[in-house]
């Protein structure tokens, strides 16, 4: 399905040619100069101290990117929420809830039960209060105060702040950068000519750089070379998203990935990176026969599956697989006349462990 983003895919990727697309770049590397200089300001506002930051009496860990799109921050945070956990440490994860129904405060989860809908939470938070059982999750976009209010329902002693490394107005004692290796900085353009969030100086306010995807990356020594040009104190740790099952929906029970080898499958997504998803399937050795992208976290309709489900078997695919972060916005209690099921992700890390475990118990 045609959407926005993928036309600004197509714009950023500079890998085709024409008139509209060459004059809509140059349109948006207009834009990208007002933002440019809007973001300097911002950022001046707090080297300079003209804005305010705020301090809470609790370690601050915030994991976040410095590009728009999907980097695999999601995946990363779990796995973190998980390190503090086992350390015995008590732990709420914020977010801030993209695309949620409603404003404020919202607890996704207690630690004990999960007390909001997906639309509710937003997906990503959602799916996460699904895997961290034991761990509340908020959602909210001012991180402040509803960091004093979690600590006085939760008592925590770590809040791990989702998308947090722009919230410059709370002060943390972690800032973790992850950088999709695959695709690090794209076309090296800050929005909306590119998909940088800030200039890539933004870098030195890192304090440990969690390179995802290197699997993938076309030239992971060089990525390297550019962080530590930016950022030299900062480690790098290496991960990969590893598939670990598959679950067979609406309800239904948890499958092996190795039954996707060999098989014939349709894929459908709403992700900032549907491509790497894709890539995933065949790499476990299914044959992609058709694909469906939606705009990044998009609620899907009876109609729309009805559509995916007619795609899938006019292109004869015995199976439909989608992503984790897509199901939860799938109708409650569809039917199928095809077997549709989820892909779960995990974060693996290959290299520079010991860097992450030292940050974490230095807290």
């Amino acid at each position: 399905m045609a959407s926005s983003e993928d036309l600004f895919r197509r714009v950023v990727s500079d890998r085709e040619n024409g008139f509209s697309l060459t004059l809509l770049r140059y349109l948006l590397w207009t834009c990208s100069l007002i933002y440019a200089l809007i973001i300097r300001l911002w950022l001046l506002g707090y080297q300079w101290k003209l804005f305010r930051r705020f301090c809470l009496p609790a370690r601050v860990i915030s994991v976040g990117n410095i590009t728009v799109g999907g980097t695999g921050k999601t995946p990363l945070v779990a796995f973190i929420a998980k390190l503090l956990k086992d350390r015995g440490k008590r732990v709420v994860v914020l977010s801030r809830g993209y695309r949620r129904k409603g404003k404020g405060m919202k607890i996704v989860s207690d630690g004990k039960r999960i007390l909001s809908s997906p639309q509710e939470a937003g997906d990503e938070p959602y799916l996460l209060a699904k895997s961290l059982r034991s761990i509340p999750v908020v959602v909210t976009k001012n991180r402040v105060e509803a960091g004093q209010l979690v600590l006085e329902r939760f008592a925590p002693e770590v809040l791990l702040l989702d998308d947090g490394f722009q919230h410059l107005k709370l002060k943390r004692d972690l800032d973790i950068v992850v950088i999709d290796a695959s695709n690090s900085f794209g076309n090296g353009y800050l929005l909306p000519r590119g998909i940088l969030r800030e200039p890539l100086s933004s870098l030195k306010r890192a304090h440990l750089f969690c390179l995802t995807r290197v699997n993938r990356a076309s030239d992971l020594r060089e990525l390297k070379n550019q962080l530590r040009a930016i950022n030299p104190e900062a480690p790098i740790v290496e991960c990969i998203h590893r598939p670990c099952f598959l679950w067979r929906l609406p309800d239904g029970p948890r499958v092996e990935v190795e039954q996707l080898s060999g098989r014939k499958i349709f894929a459908f997504s709403a992700l900032g990176n549907p491509e790497s998803f894709e890539k995933s399937l065949v790499e476990l050795g299914a044959e992609l026969v058709g694909t469906m992208r939606f705009r990044d976290h998009y609620r899907y309709s009876v109609d729309d599956l009805e559509r995916i489900v007619q795609q899938a078997q006019n292109s004869l695919a015995e199976v439909v697989v989608t992503t984790g972060k897509d199901s939860v916005n799938l109708p409650l209690n569809f039917a199928s006349s095809i077997e549709i099921c989820s892909l779960d992700i995990e974060i693996q890390v290959l290299k520079g462990m010991k860097y992450l475990n030292g940050a974490i118990d230095r807290l």
